[in-house]
């Protein structure tokens, strides 16, 4: 294999074990347990977020044009049918999308260090990077219960 190549697969592959990585240490844990609170599917959350990361675009398009103000509109009622009719229905999550949402936060980093508060377009890349890290778990666990740890304990007084 040529070096290029070699090198090229070695930063593919540290990009993709970071993905995972990112995944399972910072939105799988909050996602999993909004699914165990509201006892919706991984796909169901994944489908209501892109809802919500809809809804937070159209707000904000207004001073972006007509021509833009429409396509967000058509998006958001889209992504409302699909999250209400179509909840449960797999979802798939493809790594070059996160990675470039994972792009545009580090481009956002600089103009929000500039502008000294949040933008509102990187709030809503970190509701699309939940919603799709939301679609690479696989199955959500049980939630453990706190009663029987309590019950278990004064059983054994």
């Amino acid at each position: 294999m040529p070096r290029d190549l070699a090198e090229g697969a070695m930063v593919v592959n540290f990009l993709s074990r970071l993905d995972a990585w990112l995944g399972k240490t910072l939105f799988h844990p909050p996602i999993i347990l909004a699914c165990q609170l509201t006892h919706q599917s991984q796909h169901a959350m994944s489908r209501a977020l892109w809802f919500f990361a809809c809804c937070h675009a159209t707000y904000y398009i207004r001073d972006d044009g007509w021509g833009w103000a429409v396509f967000m509109w058509f998006w958001t009622i889209w992504a409302f049918i699909s999250a209400t009719a179509f909840a449960d229905w797999e979802t798939r999550s493809m790594g070059w999308f996160r990675f470039l949402i994972w792009s545009l936060i580090m481009l956002e980093i600089p103009a929000m260090l500039m502008a000294g508060h949040i933008r509102a377009a990187a709030v809503r890349d970190v509701i699309i990077l939940f919603a799709e890290y939301a679609a690479t778990i696989k199955t959500i666990p049980p939630r453990r219960k706190r009663e029987a740890k309590t019950r278990a304990q004064e059983a054994r007084i």
